[in-house]
């Protein structure tokens, strides 16, 4: 569901309905109900009892303050890269390299794929709680970074970029 809400399967203030999420995920009702309930953890899905279940609605101020965040994990994951596998070091660059191009053009996308990048070496630190909660705040920029309102730091995502690309 999450890879889904993040490429516009399921778009933003779509509902969602655990009859028809089961039969499309070919899963059972309570596995769906727990990814509801963690997407809404992490401000990905809405939900009102007995009202509605929707994916969240685009938000700026959602992305803004999440992209802070991610910024400073993704800050210190550069900055120790030396401590991650090399396999993780040389995804992740060979990634940002391809990327830096449309980060310059301020292409939305490019900037989605850059926080995968990055993820790409936070991999390669052997840390679940450091990688769990970056993709927790990761999912959270992507998702809001298209809104009309999000603040996109163009300067600072082009430099994350060079340096990824020199680790």
């Amino acid at each position: 569901m999450l890879e889904a809400i993040e490429n516009g399967t399921l778009e933003a203030g779509e509902r969602l309905n655990d009859e028809e999420l089961t039969s499309w995920l070919g899963v059972s009702r309570t596995p769906v109900r727990e990814a509801i309930a963690r997407l809404e953890s992490e401000g990905l899905v809405e939900m009102a009892a007995n009202r509605y279940t929707r994916v969240a609605s685009l938000s700026g101020p959602a992305h803004d303050q999440a992209a802070m965040l991610l910024a400073a994990l993704h800050a210190w994951a550069i900055g120790h890269a030396g401590e991650a596998t090399a396999e993780a070091r040389k995804t992740g660059s060979a990634a940002a390299s391809k990327l830096t191009a449309g980060i310059v053009a301020h292409d939305v996308d490019a900037y989605r794929g850059l926080q995968d990048a990055v993820a790409a070496l936070i991999a390669g630190f052997d840390n679940p709680l450091y990688t769990a909660t970056e993709a927790a705040v990761r999912g959270r920029v992507k998702f809001h970074a298209p809104a009309p309102d999000a603040k996109i730091d163009w300067y600072a995502a082009a430099a994350t970029a060079g340096a990824l690309t020199k680790v």
